[in-house]
């Protein structure tokens, strides 16, 4: 599996919220941490925000924070948040697909 340096960027940024605590991080401190460019940062924490998984305050004591705890952040949650659908079968996401007869269970 090819992992893009968007999708490795984005789970970085998730572990170095996750290990902040709390509060609120500045983006360049994230971008610090992990050596990311800040711009392309921005943009993935964008993406995060939209899906739920990073929440955002502007101003001075702004920063990003995780919406929800560690423990309920999985890396295919972050994965699809910047990259789209992991999988497809015959072009439709997994969940869309219906199976007969004994394979139908799945």
């Amino acid at each position: 599996m090819r992992v893009s340096a968007k999708a490795d960027y984005a789970l970085r940024a998730v572990i170095e919220l996750a290990a902040s605590g709390d509060g609120p991080v500045k983006g360049e401190r994230i971008a610090q941490a992990q050596d990311v460019p800040l711009k392309f940062l921005e943009n993935i924490l964008g993406d995060l925000r939209h899906a739920g998984i990073v929440r955002s305050q502007r101003g001075v004591e702004g920063g990003y924070w995780l919406a929800k705890p560690p423990d309920e952040i999985t890396v295919a949650a972050v994965i699809r948040a910047v990259e789209g659908p992991i999988a497809n079968v015959r072009g439709v996401g997994p969940e869309q697909v219906t199976y007969a007869g004994s394979a139908a269970r799945l």
